[in-house]
């Protein structure tokens, strides 16, 4: 499969990162002026928000990106082999709609494509709110079209505003971190990594850190056809797709320093989205037991955060939060994996 088929998977994959529920959705409407000019709008996004906008595009039909914000600020913009960043401020006084306008100069006699766009937002309190990303209108040929053309149900949402029936994604292990109210404690968060096999979904290891070199396995024994499925993946590369049995297995390698890869699987007119657990590598005390858990932790997030007594645990407070459980159960899992090897 080519990267042009992996690209136009990707189109689909609603953000990782969704948020607390005190928030609303903010949807993003992505229209096509022309195969290079692209106008990206979001309504009900709030004043002093920031913005954060991942575009993937065809770098071989387009190139030097330009954007342009009247409603805000353009404070970072990165662009990297056919993956544009942008991060935005929205203005304190705006109460129009975020319109976000995107140029490029054709690079061949090709219509340009944008292949994905995927947006996060955080408030000024620090929280994140949730987005997703429509077609403003049947037309445009771009984002969730590219995949396969369907015209109709894709109209369908944006009237309607419901979500893509098409995407079925398992319950987040990150997104219960950020969601989660009740008390700390190292049950109650490891208890968040539970997670039963969905759909013949199964990775191994349960838990892996984003090192650069340590591959993840995922079986989907799901009722293929014999031929393989189609795969694609967010911050991670694809390393081989195989048969085992009954599974599938997509062998993959999640991208160093990586916390929200995801798999993205197409088979029988159906988009399937199964995010990973990984977490970057961070130092943490040998042997750290349950009973040193809390006092680690709480070391772990001042040495970064300077966390004092009483402050509001925030969203970057709750991910790094997850980020020390990620690495405290991946070093269990090696350190019982050892003795078992030793009694043998």
């Amino acid at each position: 499969m080519g990267t042009r088929k992996y690209l136009c998977l990707i189109c689909l994959l609603l953000g990782i990162l969704t948020p607390v529920t005190s928030f609303a959705q903010v949807t993003f409407y992505v229209s096509a002026q022309s195969d290079k000019d692209f106008e990206i709008e979001g309504d009900d996004v709030n004043a002093e928000a920031n913005v954060e906008l991942r575009i993937i595009y065809d770098s071989q039909a387009l190139t030097n990106p330009r954007v342009s914000l009247a409603q805000g600020t353009v404070t970072d913009l990165v662009d990297s082999a056919g993956t544009l960043t942008v991060k935005a401020l929205k203005r304190e006084d705006s109460s129009a709609s975020f319109l976000l306008q995107l140029s490029f100069d054709k690079r061949a006699d090709l219509p340009g494509m944008l292949f994905s766009v995927n947006g996060s937002i955080t408030e000024p309190d620090g929280e994140f709110s949730p987005t997703r990303t429509l077609p403003a209108s049947a037309d445009t040929q771009s984002v969730l079209l590219s995949w396969d053309g369907n015209e109709e149900s894709v109209q369908e949402e944006a009237n309607t505003g419901a979500g893509p029936e098409v995407l079925n994604s398992e319950r987040n292990v990150l997104k219960r971190f950020l969601n989660f109210k009740g008390k700390r404690g190292v049950r109650s968060l490891v208890a968040l990594f539970d997670r039963s096999p969905v759909d013949g979904f199964l990775q191994d290891p349960p838990v892996v850190l984003s090192d650069g070199k340590t591959p993840v396995r995922i079986s989907l024994a799901l009722p293929w056809d014999e031929a393989a499925p189609d795969v694609a993946l967010s911050d991670a590369q694809l390393v081989r797709v195989t048969r085992e049995a009954d599974s599938w297995v997509v062998t993959a390698l999640p991208s160093e320093g990586s916390f929200d890869a995801s798999l993205i699987v197409k088979s029988g007119g159906k988009l399937c989205e199964y995010p990973l657990v990984v977490a970057p590598p961070v130092t943490i005390r040998e042997a750290v037991s349950e009973r040193d858990f809390l006092p680690e932790l709480d070391r772990f997030l001042s040495e970064r955060l300077g966390a004092a007594k009483g402050k509001v645990r925030s969203s970057p407070y709750l991910l790094l939060e997850y980020i020390f459980t990620a690495n405290y159960l991946a070093r269990l899992a090696e350190s019982n994996a050892q003795h078992a090897r030793a009694g043998k």
